[in-house]
Formats: C-alpha cells, sequence, structure tokens
C-alpha cells in the first residue's frame, strides 16, 4: 500500500500590478514555483485585512506604493507532487502602481528574486506559476 499524500491548504492576497499599460511580476524565490514569474502577494498575517496584506506584501516585493487597489475575484487551484497535494486560494486585486522608478529588482531576502515589469506581448511567453496564469492569461 502507497504512502498517502499529505493534503494542505493556503490562501493570500494578490495583486495584477500595473503601472503604464505594464504589469508587474516577481521571480519566485523558493517553494515549488521557484524561478517563475508570479504576483506580488502572499499570506495574512494574524490580525490583518486582506487589504492591508496586499500593500505589505507589494512593498516588501516590489519596493513600490499602490494608488488603487480593487477587489476582482478569487482563484482556487490544486498542484499535485509526489509527496504532496497544495490547494491555494488567492485573493486578487487589481492594483496601480503610481510609477515604477523604485521597483525592487533585487531579492526581497524571503520569497521574490526580484521584480521586473513587464509589456502584455511579454508576459504570453514567461514562465508563470499556476496563479498568475489564471489571473493575467
Amino acid at each position: 500500500m502507497g504512502k498517502e499524500k499529505i493534503k494542505s491548504s493556503r490562501a493570500g492576497v494578490y495583486a495584477v500590478l500595473s503601472c503604464k499599460n505594464k504589469f508587474v511580476l516577481i521571480k519566485k524565490g523558493k517553494g515549488p514555483f521557484k524561478d517563475r514569474w508570479d504576483l506580488p502577494g502572499g499570506k495574512i498575517d494574524f490580525g490583518e485585512t486582506p487589504k492591508e496584506a496586499l500593500l505589505r506584501e507589494i512593498s516588501e516585493e516590489t519596493g513600490l506604493n499602490i494608488k488603487r487597489a480593487k477587489l476582482e475575484r478569487v482563484i482556487s487551484y490544486t498542484y499535485k507532487t509526489k509527496k504532496e497535494i497544495f490547494h491555494h486560494i488567492g485573493i486578487i486585486y487589481s492594483c496601480e502602481a503610481k510609477n515604477v522608478k523604485k521597483l525592487k529588482r533585487g531579492p526581497d531576502g524571503y520569497d521574490s528574486f526580484g521584480a521586473e515589469v513587464f509589456g502584455e506581448n511579454k508576459i504570453v511567453n514567461l514562465k508563470l506559476t499556476p496563479l498568475a496564469k489564471k489571473a493575467i492569461l
């Protein structure tokens, strides 16, 4: 009889972050989607509202301040590995940055190898996380 897979679930807040018709993505620095491009965002800390968590995560991962954040939808998917079945729930906001002058292009020391700006025509050719694919393609 085979080993049963570990089941885990995670919910977080994420931004489809734009600035002047371009999008800001982060390159994952760890986890099963390491080296793929993802939406800025992450988990909601104890006591935070989803919007507070979103603003904190955007600041930590991209260094940017945003001028608009609108709740858009909730995305859910499962991802299977040899050992685990991972259920991810993403609360998606559409956000707009004032500018990208202070974009943090280097690692944040935790989850991101850095942020970058892409036009819509470039995003379709990137190696994206499942969440980013569902949110922007």
